[in-house]
């Protein structure tokens, strides 16, 4: 049985810039069984999509009167540094992200007050050096949003 994941997808949004994270969980479901895995990856999507849309409706159109194209940035499936990112969204947020050994879109990200302690806390995980990382870190401003914020936060 595979356990649920946390994916983190990071969202860039032009002419303007502006990025958005969001972490959704992605739930279990069997191995064995690709029909589930296809049905768990299809919860997660949809989730990911429906905070985008919100955001998009309600905070981003309000701030910035441009027509928007969205690109997915990065993504992660493991357990970020830094504590800000576990907690609940809608907020603003620093993170740092360095892309990894595997290429576009995947990631390392997390908080910290500076590269220099980013990199060591990365160090500190043997599953997040697997993933290769490679220096140096972006700090990004972005938006961020979870799924276990609820509905009714999601209010304008």
């Amino acid at each position: 049985m595979g356990v649920p994941i946390k994916i983190f997808r990071l969202f860039s949004y032009q002419p303007c810039g502006h990025e958005l994270l969001v972490r959704v969980a992605r739930p279990a479901a069997s191995n064995a069984d690709q029909g589930a895995l296809d049905a768990a990856d299809d919860t997660a999507d949809s989730a990911m999509e429906h905070l985008r849309t919100w955001w998009e409706q309600w905070r981003l159109q309000p701030e910035c009167p441009h027509q928007h194209t969205s690109s997915l940035v990065a993504e992660m499936q493991e357990e970020p540094v830094g504590e800000d990112l576990f907690g609940s969204g809608r907020r603003r947020l620093r993170v740092w992200v360095a892309r990894t050994k595997y290429g576009a879109p995947w990631m390392v990200l997390g908080t910290a007050s500076t590269e220099a302690e980013f990199w060591r806390q990365v160090q500190d995980d043997s599953g997040l050096l697997n993933l290769g990382p490679l220096a140096p870190a972006e700090l990004r401003q972005v938006f961020f949003l979870t799924d276990e914020d609820g509905p009714s936060s999601l209010q304008s």
